[in-house]
Parts: structure tokens; C-alpha cells; sequence
């Protein structure tokens, strides 16, 4: 399908509502201008799709941070039918989303994304308008939300990731049926125990030292549950070889 095509079968009225504007969308991404932005808007709006039985799954990521690092959240869609745009806020917790990342492979192609970051309320949107930048149906990742952790945060905090405001449309103009689920950042405090910029060894060995009680070592009690213990041990095995 070509452009003049995919706008023939949405009204100009559609396209001329009113607040259907590009001040929707506060950046581009590297991608484009803001002109598919519109696009997107106008057939969310217009009346022009059907909706389908097939549905798509939207998920949020469950992730851990360290203190003072950048929790990356993954929002990833699974589908059965060509996606043709999408439309999402989201909010981490009340941290800032800092920048949206648009490392999904749709966008290896032309499609284009367009984002409010930073924002403690980031919207994302972003349209397709050729047949052959499609990707198979399947689980993929649509964007990546940078959230920067406060170093003063406390340990065992876990912030809400909430999905709020979607839309998708398929590329037949069908509106598919929903299933969000919102995901979680839980902030941990360093696996760099001995404070040498690297987790390895010595932290392990720390670790296991402190074992048991966090009176033997708080630092170690790296979720702040309590007790320095099997999931400690696992989260310090995870940040292995990084700076904590």
C-alpha cells in the first residue's frame, strides 16, 4: 500500500478535527517529523476502523535498578495480525522517564515514533504506512523507557510502571481487543561490595559471609528485606561483571 493510498481512506474531515495537532507530540523521534503523528490521531478518531477479534497483548517490564543507576523498562506487544500504529502513555512510579528508546525492529524500517519525554507521564505513538515495513506477528519490543533512580531512593522500593490511554489499530484498520499489563522498577542497593567499580568475586565472597542476618552486613542485604539470603544471592549473580 502506498501513502496516497493509506490517506485516501481516511476523511479529510478526520484529519482536520480539531486537536488532532502535532502539538500531541512533543519531539520527534530519529525517525521523522511529526507528520504520521497526525495520521495515527486521525484514525484513532475518525470512525474509519472496525474492531477485531484478535487481540494484542501490551506488557510493561518488571525490572530492578540499583540505586542511582537507570532502570531500562521494556514495553513489548504480542500480536496475531500487522500492526499499522499504536498509542500509549506511560507513568513510572512518579520518577521522570527520562528518553524513549525506540529499539524494536519495526523501527529498523520507516516507521516513526514520537514521544513527550522527559516526562513523569510519557506519551509514545508511532504509525506504519508501508506494507513492506511490517514485521511478523509474534512478541516483540515496541520501545525502551529510560527511568533514572534517585541514589537516595530506599532499597526494597518498588515504583508501579502503569499503562494508561493505549490504542492500537492493525494495518487492515481493525481495532484489535486489549490486554495491558502494567510492570514494576524494584530498587535494590549495589552488588559492588567491596566498592571496586566491578561485581565479581570478593562481592560473592562478602555475601556469603554475611549470610543470614543483615546484622552481619547491611550492605549486603541488597533488596532490604531483611535478611541477606537467596535472593540477594541472585540478584548479585545478575549484576555480575557490571558495576553493580
Amino acid at each position: 500500500m502506498t501513502r496516497s493510498n493509506l490517506m485516501s481512506r481516511i476523511p479529510v474531515s478526520a484529519i482536520t478535527e480539531p486537536g488532532i495537532t502535532e502539538s500531541r507530540f512533543a519531539r520527534p523521534s530519529r525517525s521523522g517529523g511529526c507528520a504520521g503523528a497526525v495520521v495515527l490521531g486521525a484514525m484513532l478518531s475518525a470512525g474509519v476502523v472496525a474492531h477485531a477479534g484478535d487481540g494484542v497483548v501490551l506488557r510493561a517490564a518488571t525490572v530492578g535498578c540499583t540505586q542511582g543507576q537507570t532502570a531500562e523498562v521494556q514495553i513489548r506487544a504480542t500480536t496475531v495480525g500487522l500492526v499499522g500504529g499504536f498509542g500509549f502513555n506511560i507513568a513510572p512510579g512518579g520518577l521522570l522517564a527520562a528518553d524513549v528508546r525506540y529499539d524494536g525492529p519495526i523501527f529498523e524500517t520507516s516507521w516513526q515514533g514520537w514521544d513527550s519525554a522527559p516526562s513523569l507521564d510519557v506519551r509514545v505513538d508511532a504509525v506504519c504506512v508501508f506494507t513492506e515495513d511490517q514485521v511478523d506477528p509474534g512478541d516483540h519490543t515496541l520501545v525502551t523507557i529510560e527511568v533514572p533512580v534517585p541514589a537516595d531512593m530506599p532499597a526494597g522500593t518498588v515504583l508501579p510502571v502503569a499503562l494508561t490511554n493505549i490504542q492500537f489499530f492493525n494495518y487492515d484498520f481493525t481495532i484489535p481487543t486489549l490486554e495491558p499489563f502494567d510492570g514494576s522498577i524494584t530498587v535494590y542497593r549495589t552488588s559492588d561490595l567491596d566498592g571496586d567499580g566491578l561485581v565479581g568475586s570478593s562481592d560473592l565472597g562478602l555475601l556469603l559471609a554475611a549470610w543470614g542476618t543483615v546484622g552481619k552486613n547491611a550492605a549486603a542485604d541488597l533488596n532490604a528485606d531483611g535478611t541477606v539470603n537467596g535472593a540477594d544471592l541472585g540478584r548479585l549473580v545478575d549484576r555480575w561483571g557490571t558495576i553493580g
